[in-house]
C-alpha cells in the first residue's frame, strides 16, 4: 500500500482487553504503528487518529460509522475487528451458529462498502486473533476462526490488504510461553502491540 502528502490514517475497532480506558489517545500498536511511520516518512506529514473504543464490536462500528469514520475523512482506514463480536457471540451462546455467521460477514461487507464509497479505498484489515490463557478464552475458539475466514474472503472480495495474525502471534506464543504475550487477566502485553506494529508498517511501500 502507498502512502502520500498529508495522509489521515485512521484506526477502528478494537482488541480484546487491549485498552482499559475509552479515549482517542493513540496507545499500544496504534501509538507504535504511528511512531514507525512517522519515522519512516519524515517528509509525508502523515496524521493518525484512533477511533477505537473500549468493546467495539461490527454492529457499534457500523452504528456510529458517519462519526467515527467517513466525518473524519480518512486516507487510510486500520480495522481491528472480530473479537469483540466472538465475545458478544459467547456470552450470548451464538458462537460459531450460522445466525452469527451471516450476521458478521453481512455487517462487515456492509461496512467495507461504506467506508469505501464515501471515505477511502486505502483499508487494512487485522485478522482477528486469539491468544489462549484459560478455558473462557478457548471457549472462543471456534468462532475465532470462523471470523477469520470470513475476514479473509472479505479483504479478498473487496480488495483490501490484509494482516495475517492468529497464526503468526501464536507461533511466537509457542516459542516464547503465552505468559510473555497476555496478563493473567487475558490483557494483551506490550509485546503483541509491538508485533501488530510491525505488521501494520510492513504494509506500506
Amino acid at each position: 500500500m502507498y502512502l502520500e502528502q498529508d495522509d489521515k490514517i485512521l484506526f477502528l475497532g478494537n482488541l480484546k482487553k487491549a485498552q482499559k480506558v475509552n479515549n482517542e489517545s493513540l496507545c499500544g500498536f496504534q501509538f507504535i504503528s504511528a511512531a514507525a511511520l512517522a519515522a519512516k516518512f519524515p517528509d509525508l506529514n502523515l496524521s493518525f487518529v484512533n477511533k477505537s473504543h473500549l468493546n467495539d464490536n461490527s454492529q457499534n462500528i457500523m452504528l456510529s460509522l458517519q462519526e467515527k469514520c467517513i466525518s473524519q475523512r480518512p486516507s487510510v482506514v486500520i480495522l481491528c475487528i472480530g473479537q469483540q463480536d466472538a465475545i458478544l457471540a459467547e456470552k450470548q451462546h451464538e458462537q460459531a451458529s450460522l445466525r452469527e455467521y451471516s450476521r458478521f460477514n453481512r455487517i462487515l461487507r456492509q461496512l467495507i462498502e461504506e467506508i469505501q464509497a464515501n471515505s477511502t479505498r486505502r483499508i487494512i484489515i487485522l485478522e482477528p486473533f486469539l491468544l489462549d490463557t484459560n478455558n473462557i478464552d478457548r471457549a472462543l475458539r471456534p468462532d475465532i476462526n470462523q471470523k477469520i475466514q470470513i475476514v479473509r474472503e472479505v479483504a479478498r472480495d473487496y480488495k483490501c490488504k490484509f494482516v495475517s495474525l492468529d497464526g503468526y502471534l501464536n507461533e511466537l506464543a509457542i516459542e516464547n510461553g503465552t505468559s510473555a504475550y497476555v496478563e493473567e487477566d487475558g490483557t494483551y502485553k506490550l509485546a503483541v502491540h509491538h508485533e501488530i506494529a510491525k505488521k501494520i508498517v510492513s504494509q506500506f511501500e
